[in-house]
């Protein structure tokens, strides 16, 4: 991966994005969608959220608070965009290094 030697396709692209040099292990397993395993020292899992397949990246964002209207979006958006929403809606500069974008929906915009 670190070479870029993997084949450019919409599953090694969602590995690439889970994937960081400094950090992660060796080797990625991918289970087969819908598969996981079932008993990890004792825990059922069901989910893992941060597998390649679209099921396991649907995961809610919340803000709340004082001028957040309630609503449902329901367009594609990135947990990046969180910290540059957040410094937007307090008036704030944003973390350095921070990716992503501003919700605008979030900000009332």
């Amino acid at each position: 991966m670190e070479r870029g030697t993997v084949p450019d396709n919409g599953l090694t692209r969602a590995v690439l994005n889970n994937y960081n040099a400094a950090r992660s292990g060796n080797i990625y397993v991918v289970f087969n969608p819908g598969w996981f395993i079932n008993d990890l020292d004792g825990l059922s899992v069901a989910v893992v959220h941060g597998s390649p397949w679209r099921y396991d990246t649907y995961v809610p964002i919340l803000f709340a608070g004082s001028g957040i209207e309630p609503q449902k979006v329901s367009r594609r958006v990135h947990t990046v965009d969180v910290a540059l929403t957040l410094a937007t809606v307090i008036g704030t500069r944003p973390p350095s290094g921070a990716a992503g974008e501003v919700l605008l929906e979030v900000v009332g915009q």
